[in-house]
């Protein structure tokens, strides 16, 4: 602790970030599974084999297309306030 330094009266708001885009729906058609598979191992292999690295590198570059494009992406969120802290003037924000 550096006890030369001098710590201010403070309030402490802490915020929680959330991208607030929608995302889209992707259908992929493919020929019947047997009848005999399961659900979950189906839905497992069309996953594995239609989400390449190409795929998904060309998600998020639609992601971060919309994001680009968005006046304001995010939903922002107050979680918690305080006080109290070991600050100095300099690290206040100033309002």
């Amino acid at each position: 602790m550096d006890y030369k330094k001098k710590y201010v009266p403070n309030d402490v708001f802490r915020f929680k970030i959330n991208l607030d885009i929608e995302m889209e729906d992707i259908t992929v058609y493919t020929k019947p599974f047997p009848e005999d598979e399961s659900y979950e191992l189906c839905k497992q292999i069309v996953e594995d084999k239609y989400f390449t690295q190409e795929r998904i590198n060309e998600l998020k570059e639609n992601l971060i297309k919309k994001i680009r494009e968005t006046e304001n992406p995010f939903d922002i969120s107050c979680t918690d306030i305080d006080s109290g802290y070991n600050v100095t003037k300099e690290e206040l924000f100033k309002l």
